[in-house]
């Protein structure tokens, strides 16, 4: 098998003050271009555990590997470069900036990374090819975000995460805000352009009825060996 795209060994995570450890997961490994689904009741962890996927927050001890890479290792500017560089990451509340077009939130990460502006050849076409991929009608690529519905935002927010082909895209809730159908579309259309793009997908969700959809499904309460506190 080959070296996992991204690794965890041994990673605790406690808040300052806190006694005792909020995460600790033994182990945890994926491989380039899989599909993972990260399921867990609210309150499991599973924001400090994307937070410590994304190199937001370092473990106290254990390391956090992406692409060869030990996040701890690396300096904070240094983390949000690497992030910019290599992730793409889709919001629970999308975070669409709403003084910007369609196209420009889908561009946004570009001017940040250029790795990704290197890796879309004309950044322009790119955006509108992706945004016509996720069946968004062209008359509202120069519109403000604010004049998309729900699910076309939705859809908005997975384009400006593909932009630039990131290695791994992480999807923090994505669905909350869909009723069923929209959400099997919505799935059907991620995981079709995490593929063309060949971007490692994981999906963290309370929603169990996804798993299904899924090659791999982690639990985290499974996967977090940290004592469960008492509230």
């Amino acid at each position: 098998m080959h070296n996992p795209i991204l690794q965890l060994k041994e990673v605790r995570f406690r808040w300052p003050k806190q006694s005792t450890d909020l995460l600790y997961i033994p182990h945890l490994s994926i491989q380039k271009g899989q599909h993972l689904f990260i399921q867990g009741p609210s309150g499991s962890g599973k924001t400090t555990l994307l937070n410590l996927l994304t190199g937001i927050n370092v473990p106290q001890s254990g390391s956090v590997t992406i692409l060869g890479n030990n996040l701890a290792q690396l300096s904070n500017m240094q983390r949000d470069q690497f992030r910019a560089d290599h992730l793409g990451v889709i919001f629970q509340q999308f975070n669409l900036l709403p003084y910007l077009s369609l196209v420009e939130n889908v561009l946004l990460p570009c001017g940040f990374s250029k790795r990704k502006k290197a890796n879309a050849s004309d950044l322009q076409v790119t955006a509108r090819d992706l945004l016509h991929q996720l069946n968004i009608p062209t008359d509202l690529f120069n519109k403000p975000v604010t004049q998309l519905s729900v699910g076309q935002q939705q859809r908005a927010a997975v384009a400006r995460a593909l932009i630039g082909n990131p290695e791994i895209v992480i999807a923090d809730e994505p669905t909350s805000a869909l009723d069923s159908n929209n959400r099997d579309r919505f799935l059907e259309l991620l995981f079709q352009e995490a593929d063309i793009h060949g971007s490692t997908l994981i999906f963290v969700s309370h929603d169990a009825q996804l798993a299904e959809r899924f090659p791999r499904l982690v639990s985290l309460p499974e996967l977090n060996q940290a004592p469960v506190l008492s509230t």
